[in-house]
């Protein structure tokens, strides 16, 4: 399995938020795995990152 980690910052209004966004490569179907509040904001984020990844 090969995994990359990433950190950015999270705006929430005028406070940032440092989050730390892990990622691995493996064999088998596409599974994408988002974890933190499940508010409208994550789904949004899903969604967006499988477009790009479709679009990549």
């Amino acid at each position: 399995m090969i995994a990359a980690r990433a950190h950015a910052i999270a705006l929430t209004g005028v406070d940032g938020a440092v989050v730390e966004v892990v990622a691995a490569i493996r064999n088998g179907p596409g599974l994408l795995l988002l974890e933190g509040l499940p508010d409208t904001a994550l789904r949004e984020a899903r969604d967006r990152v499988r477009a790009a990844v479709i679009n990549s």
